[in-house]
């Protein structure tokens, strides 16, 4: 048995899991990446450092975004698209993104030393950028236009 997903069950999959693919193009050649994030409010939030993520995000800010859940008799997945938004830290003091900085931290704090991935943030009157291996972290986020998702199941 297979079929679309509801929105709420979309949803409930984009909060449950930890980790995606982010899909961008470089004029026209993609380029797709796994990433740590957090879903709130129908957006994603990320976090990276500077390089080529960042260089081809900032020239093309569409994107992709692909979540999936596979189990020994079943799989849901979901694809998404938006425009990737770099956060300045410069106004991270608002209450709403130091929520999310937080939230981000919190859920990249419990797999780190599974996978090697640096918390970039530190807190004090707001939330700054650490650098990262030389490279200066960034947030980001991707306000979701559309969404699609399928379901899978052995009966």
């Amino acid at each position: 048995m297979d079929g679309p997903l509801s929105d709420s069950e979309m949803n409930a999959l984009l909060q449950s899991e930890i980790f995606g693919h982010l899909g961008c193009c470089d004029q026209d050649k993609p380029y797709v990446v796994p990433l740590a994030y957090i879903y709130n409010n129908n957006a994603i939030y990320g976090q990276t450092t500077e390089g080529r993520k960042t260089e081809i995000l900032r020239k093309n800010p569409l994107v992709c975004f692909q979540v999936e859940n596979r189990q020994e008799t079943s799989w849901h997945s979901i694809m998404c698209w938006g425009t990737f938004e770099e956060m300045d830290f410069e106004k991270l003091g608002e209450p709403e993104v130091i929520r999310i900085v937080k939230l981000l931290t919190e859920r990249l704090g419990k797999i780190q030393k599974n996978v090697g991935i640096s918390i970039p943030f530190s807190f004090g009157e707001k939330a700054t950028p650490l650098t990262v291996n030389e490279k200066k972290s960034t947030l980001f986020r991707i306000p979701i236009t559309e969404k699609t998702g399928r379901f899978y199941r052995i009966t």
